[in-house]
């Protein structure tokens, strides 16, 4: 009866199946595109969606805030059982998705003339950069709405309907992708209008259909949305490393584009463009297990589950390297199979472009690892953690090395640095993590900074449920709180409540062939004692629950536990039921 993460596990994988399949459809997307507009218009296509790439980081910037940020915030807060509040979060998430593109569709007849003259790029992949960045500029307050509704559709007890919506969106956006470029005159124009198209397909399918979800906890409030500033700067500071990682993304690239652009020349440029469209396989599927910490962790970091967290932060992490190891031996063993996905044609430098690849694959599991420190630190609020690992990642290392690598070693050198950039800032950071932890800065000691256990529990065990198992729990709990000095009545109150939620989930949330796996947990805090119960059966709100008229203990004894006049509330989170008996001490 001890506690397990078989509960836990069983939805961690869910989450990360439909995160996987997410982040495959979106990056699929971006991999199929390069390797569409290649292969159509040649390697000066991806050149020019190389280059157009800090323009579009900075049009995306508040839907990642709003998304990554809203989704952390929504996490915690229903952990807590505020669902209210992360109603004003995800009002808040619409409407900053919606208004802060709007402003460069406004703009971008200045705008979009001024990047293009900073790339520095000739005049044929200058109109290139010209015609994605004006597509993009138009159509971005759609793509961010969506963007950002996926985040908050996974969060709130939906991730396979967020899978499908980046499905539809991407093969809406394949198709219309080679037919425009391959049939039409647009080229390049046409490749930018498919992903905006594909954008809008899906959210209009989905969108309508997650606000009529009987599965989702979550109503917009649009309300007095400036006067919540508790909960904007709670979401601004979720979001905030993954917005810092965008802008040292969007300043890394630009920078190291224009000075391989002019150090190396046209060939070479468009040989890194190749290697830099190579790392979206390695994020294809690391983005889709990492989300897990966002949306799993992020609950479990809300009830206080510090078991739960280490138990999924340790499973993800075991993944993680897994996949990226695995990638990693692909590309050493046929560099020349991911050349030519993406239409690479010129023979001059392929045999460098080989090198590149074989060398850059080995930072990837280094770079998996930054990039679950930044997800992981970011969840549990350590905000200058997450982004101090950004900032050493793509700035105060990698620039500097990849530019010194560059005049010295040439093309190869330009990936030596970036093996070394990202195992140096692992090394870093942990050592900033333990200077502050020394400093009790950060309060708790090891990578994961959270304690042990809430130090308020009583009581944590796991089951599968039965009559028997309810009975055993009840008895097991009252032991528990008499050791722990709570009076015999309460004991006995919180002993009895146990057993009827229980033997209800038991008897009437599976089929019988299911496994009934229960998580219970007794804890004291702030001058209450409050009883979790969670499992993974049908949706069913206790508290909502009428029993009808004359029937007595129609679900278990829901009615006695009303008569016992406690405090009983209900969430469900990550497709769990979670109800909470509340005791005055």
């Amino acid at each position: 009866m001890e506690r397990n993460d078989r509960l836990i596990r069983k939805k961690m994988y869910r989450y990360m199946l439909t995160g996987v399949m997410t982040t495959i459809a979106l990056q699929l997307g971006n991999v199929v595109d390069a390797m569409i507009v290649g292969n159509l218009l040649g390697s000066i296509g991806n050149g020019a969606i190389n280059a157009s790439t800090p323009y579009l980081y900075i049009l995306q910037a508040m839907a990642i805030l709003a998304g990554s940020g809203g989704a952390v915030s929504i996490a915690v807060l229903l952990g807590k059982r505020q669902v209210e509040s992360a109603g004003r979060v995800m009002g808040f998430c619409i409407v900053i998705s919606v208004v802060y593109p709007l402003i460069f569709t406004c703009l971008f007849p200045i705008l979009v003339p001024l990047f293009v003259r900073l790339t520095g790029a000739a005049p044929e992949l200058a109109r290139m950069i010209t015609s994605i960045t004006t597509v993009y500029s138009i159509g971005m307050p759609v793509i961010s709405l969506v963007l950002v509704m996926a985040y908050l559709i996974n969060v709130d007890n939906n991730p396979a309907m967020a899978a499908r919506l980046h499905i539809t969106s991407n093969v809406v956006n394949l198709v219309l992708d080679y037919v425009l470029v391959r049939y039409t005159s647009l080229g390049i124009t046409g490749a930018a209008m498919s992903t905006v198209i594909g954008y809008l397909v899906s959210g209009l399918i989905f969108i309508p259909r997650y606000f009529k979800s009987s599965s989702r906890m979550v109503s917009p409030v649009f309300r007095g949305l400036l006067k919540n500033t508790e909960l904007i700067t709670m979401t601004v500071k979720s979001g905030f490393p993954n917005l810092a990682y965008l802008i040292m993304t969007v300043i890394s690239v630009a920078v190291l584009n224009s000075n391989v652009l002019r150090a190396l020349g046209d060939s070479y440029f468009s040989a890194y463009s190749v290697t830099g469209n190579t790392q979206l396989i390695v994020q294809m599927f690391l983005n889709g297990v990492s989300s897990v910490i966002a949306s799993v962790a992020g609950v479990l970091y809300g009830e206080k589950d510090y078991y739960g967290m280490r138990r999924v932060f340790s499973r993800v992490l075991k993944t993680a390297v897994l996949i990226s190891a695995f990638i990693m031996v692909v590309f050493l063993a046929i560099p020349q199979g991911v050349a030519a996905l993406y239409g690479f044609d010129n023979d001059a430098v392929r045999a460098d472009l080989m090198s590149g690849l074989r060398l850059f694959s080995l930072s990837f599991v280094f770079f998996s690892l930054n990039a679950l420190t930044q997800n992981y630190y970011r969840t549990i609020g350590q905000t200058f953690l997450s982004t101090a690992s950004s900032v050493l990642q793509l700035l105060v290392l990698k620039i500097p090395m990849m530019l010194a690598f560059m005049s010295v070693l040439g093309f190869k050198g330009l990936f030596a640095a970036i093996i070394l950039s990202e195992l140096t800032a692992f090394i870093v950071i942990n050592i900033i993590r333990l200077i502050m932890q020394k400093a009790g800065i950060v309060p708790q000691k090891g990578f994961m900074a959270i304690p042990e256990y809430n130090s308020g529990d009583i009581c944590d065990i796991s089951i599968v449920g039965s009559d028997k198992e309810a009975a055993r729990v009840s008895e097991r709990i009252m032991e528990y709180c008499l050791k722990a000095g709570v009076s015999g009545s309460k004991a006995q109150t919180l002993g009895i409540a146990a057993e009827e939620l229980i033997d209800n989930i038991a008897r009437y949330g599976y089929k019988e062939s299911e496994e009934k796996d229960i998580d219970i947990c007794l804890s004291k805090t702030d001058g209450m004692y409050y009883l979790r119960v969670r499992d993974d059966g049908i949706p069913f709100d206790p508290v909502a629950h009428e029993t009808a008229e004359g029937v007595e203990h129609e679900l278990g004894g829901l009615e006695l536990l009303k008569k016992m006049k406690v405090k009983m509330n209900y969430v469900r989170t990550l497709n769990l039921n979670n109800t909470v008996i509340e005791v005055e001490i």
